[in-house]
């Protein structure tokens, strides 16, 4: 009894001892894994680009970690390495680099999986456990890993772009899907292709390229989305989004001013940070402007025209028709634009000086007088760092739909890019005035990546 004991013991403490090898080299390989999926899918930003940088991203990323009780480094593999466009690889199923470069606009998820790279990772000897049978003499483990964007930062309101380049010059001004930096609009009536206003209410939680259903008799639920500036979908391209003709502006604008520090259930001040900088930069703010502004916005053409402004067609403009200017950021240059390859670098494109007025708003020359060195919205505490992503939260980044969409009010439409408009001054029932700040870059708007 003894002997049988014995071996049944050794048995034991093999499982024990050989198990437990094996599990702690499935965590390795885990880790591995994840960091590898994490890092990939954070590179990813619907660009071809964004691909070769995931290649790269989940390689250096796995190279970091130390496995086999950190007495190895890991031999990368880019087999290990594959893209989805869902979190289960999507009808087109997982995707090597090529075929994802090729469908770099739908790619949003990554997955790494460690049996594609060198067996010898993944397998342990065993020491104790070949006692019982020689058919124990080797564990093989591996791990999965998936991740991918849950989120994009923009709002669920989305409006025309003013026209479909990503960039042209006016003169020597950058001008960006037929907007003008430092020129304030009422989101609320534009539509550059007719005199009703066009604006919409994005379904928030069904991804691009799915036909979602209507939210909008659904603002309780809508409203924590236009709090944090933030949709629960990955991404806005690769595929048109629901939207909604219409957008419930009286019933949501308390929440749009949750920048202000105004909380109206469900915004809190936790997941929706007020800005550190909430002066109101109304007519009477505008200090700046030598001859009082006639509204809070560029003057909109007369009839039969568009709904567009005389930042846009200047022939009727006046010294007091383009509102206040620059009260947030300034026009920028357009051949910085074409020197940075429409890569806008941290410290922005290169801008214009308020004495350059004269020039860009010809015929109604508005003269600036005492405009501070930097801007007003920096000078009055909006600080050094107010141009860094989320730094400040009057920033709205806004979708930018390529018009004219489909008649009906629950449609689908294509978004061509995403403006970023300052909130002037706290939103009503009937406007929100932004001035623009130029077109956010797609990697920008990318929200969190977490593991599926």
């Amino acid at each position: 009894m003894t002997a049988v004991v014995l071996i049944l013991m050794v048995g034991m403490f093999g499982f024990a001892l050989d198990l437990s090898r094996a599990y702690n080299r499935k965590m390795e390989l885990q880790m591995v894994a994840d960091l590898a999926a994490l890092a990939a899918a954070n590179a990813l930003d619907g660009t071809s680009t964004g691909v070769e940088n995931a290649v790269t991203a989940a390689a250096s990323a796995a190279r970091d970690v130390r496995i086999a009780y950190s007495r190895g480094t890991v031999a990368w593999k880019p087999e290990a390495l594959s893209f989805g466009t869902t979190s289960t690889g999507g009808t087109a199923g997982w995707m090597d680099k090529a075929s994802a470069k090729t469908n770099a606009g739908k790619v949003f998820f990554a997955r790494v999986d460690t049996s594609e790279l060198d067996a010898g990772h993944g397998q342990i000897k065993n020491i104790l456990i070949p006692v019982m049978s020689s058919a124990f003499t080797a564990t093989q483990v591996t791990a999965v890993a998936v991740a991918g964007r849950d989120s994009v930062n923009a709002l669920p309101l989305a409006i025309c772009a003013n026209a479909i380049e990503p960039a042209k010059p006016l003169g020597n001004e950058l001008v960006e899907f037929g907007f003008r930096r430092g020129v304030s609009y009422n989101l609320m009536n534009l539509n550059p292709g007719g005199r009703t206003p066009e604006n919409f209410l994005v379904n928030p939680i069904s991804p691009a390229g799915t036909a979602g259903r209507s939210v909008i008799g659904n603002l309780d639920i809508v409203a924590a989305y236009v709090c944090t500036g933030k949709m629960a979908i990955p991404a806005l391209q690769g595929g048109a989004v629901t939207v909604e003709r219409g957008f419930p502006l009286a019933a949501l604008y308390p929440h749009l001013n949750s920048r202000f520090g105004v909380y109206v259930e469900p915004c809190k001040a936790a997941a929706a940070p007020a800005d550190p900088n909430q002066t109101h930069f109304d007519l009477t703010a505008a200090t700046w402007m030598k001859e009082k502004p006639d509204g809070m916005t560029a003057n909109t053409l007369p009839s039969p025209g568009p709904l567009m402004t005389v930042a846009e067609d200047s022939r009727d403009a006046t010294s007091t028709s383009y509102g206040p200017l620059w009260s947030y950021a300034r026009a920028a240059k357009h051949a910085s634009w074409v020197n940075y390859k429409g890569v806008e670098p941290p410290e922005g494109y290169a801008t214009f000086n308020a004495s350059e007025w004269k020039n860009l708003y010809k015929p109604g020359l508005p003269v600036a007088q005492g405009y501070p060195g930097t801007t007003p919205y920096q000078t009055t505490a909006g600080g050094a760092n107010a141009y860094r992503t989320f730094a400040n939260t009057r920033v709205l980044r806004v979708p930018l739909l390529s018009c004219p969409v489909a008649e009906g009010s629950k449609v689908s439409a294509n978004v061509i890019g995403v403006g970023k408009f300052f909130m002037t001054v706290p939103a009503t029932s009937a406007a929100v005035y932004g001035e623009f700040a130029g077109a956010e870059a797609w990697s920008a708007v990318g929200g969190s990546v977490r593991l599926y």
